[in-house]
């Protein structure tokens, strides 16, 4: 089993083409936690994550994009009996330098509405997505609670996770696009580097490799399962 959590705005269709990719290897279950109700912090997301898991007989391998792989830090560090391996896409342990946080939060609070989801849903891939799944994405973005976005992003923004990746010891691939307008490879780097059983993948990508080149995401996986021993 492979629980997949997408990034903050973004729908879980964004694991559809992984899914694919592993149909023979392993079920994917893509968790849309920004439609659950609250609170959206970043360690409440993970701990209602954890029940998830706890009901699939867990441990499970754990895939994170973007935000979703600050929250899948945060599952495996506090529950690290739950997780067999982690797949982190374009994510860090915190974000400093992650320039344009505070921007976003702010456009979020005053100008919330189709431009900012477009704005940060365009930015998430490198090459613009065919416009039937743009409008998927988009609608699934109208139909998010403005307050789940703020109260996520101002969590991931003062939450560091830098001091507990070495209590994480199960397998781990970072997989990082290179052509990522929001996370820099700096942040790819030191992410792997802290962690004590970490692979780091480049692709030719934008934000979102789970999508972008879901075969490279799905060889990332299998190579997770081989390491787990599963």
């Amino acid at each position: 089993m492979l629980v997949a959590i997408p990034g903050t705005l973004c729908s879980v269709r964004v694991f559809d083409r992984l899914a694919a990719e592993l149909h023979d290897t392993t079920e994917l279950d893509a968790v849309d936690w920004m439609s659950e109700p609250g609170p959206w912090r970043i360690d409440d997301v993970a701990a209602r994550i954890a029940s998830r898991i706890e009901r699939h007989g867990g441990p499970v391998l754990v895939a994170g994009h973007s935000t979703g792989g600050c929250i899948a830090l945060a599952l495996a560090a506090a529950r690290p009996e739950l997780v067999s391996g982690l797949l982190l896409a374009n994510t860090g342990a915190h974000m400093r330098g992650h320039g344009d946080v505070d921007r976003i939060l702010d456009t979020i609070a005053t100008a919330w509405g189709p431009q900012l989801h477009a704005a940060v849903l365009d930015r998430s891939f490198a090459e613009p997505v065919p416009p039937e799944f743009r409008e998927t994405l988009l609608a699934y973005a109208a139909s998010v609670p403005q307050a789940a976005a703020l109260e996520v992003l101002r969590s991931q923004r003062d939450r560091d996770l830098t001091a507990e990746l070495p209590r994480i010891g199960c397998p781990a691939t970072v997989l990082y696009g290179v052509h990522d307008r929001a996370r820099s490879v700096g942040d790819a780097e030191a992410l792997a580097a802290g962690l004590p059983d970490c692979e780091l993948r480049f692709v030719q990508t934008g934000h979102t490799p789970v999508w972008e080149d879901a075969p490279a995401a799905a060889a990332a996986v299998r190579g997770l399962l081989d390491r787990a021993g599963r």
